[in-house]
């Protein structure tokens, strides 16, 4: 698994792309998503509105909100050969870098951005 963004060169026509995000650019067509590791509607719109102060609130709500209740195995099960990708291209404040730190935390893995 490796992570990168809607934009990278090349991510579109990579068969192994799978978005994590809630909207997907119009190009990306409907399938190979991974909804479950969406950002709810919610916490978009609180993040963007400012209702949301600090990147590390964010985190720790991603963390509950949409984290907590899977498995990290069987995520990782689902996209061990995929490159999930968001529209972030900043990865240091972006929540496909929360799934790459909560699979390393929880099974070990490393996952690299590209």
């Amino acid at each position: 698994m490796k992570t990168s963004y809607f934009q990278h060169p090349g991510i579109a026509k990579d068969p192994r792309a799978v978005s994590i995000a809630r909207f997907t650019p119009r190009w990306w067509g409907a399938g190979r998503r991974y909804i479950a590791l969406a950002p709810s509607a919610g916490l978009l719109r609180d993040w963007k509105q400012g209702n949301i102060a600090t990147w590390y609130g964010y985190a720790q709500r991603y963390r509950n909100e949409v984290l907590l209740p899977l498995d990290p195995v069987q995520v990782y099960a689902d996209l061990e050969n995929s490159i999930i990708v968001c529209w972030c291209k900043d990865q240091y404040i972006c929540h496909r870098r929360l799934v790459a730190g909560w699979l390393k935390e929880h099974i070990g893995v490393d996952i690299p951005e590209i």
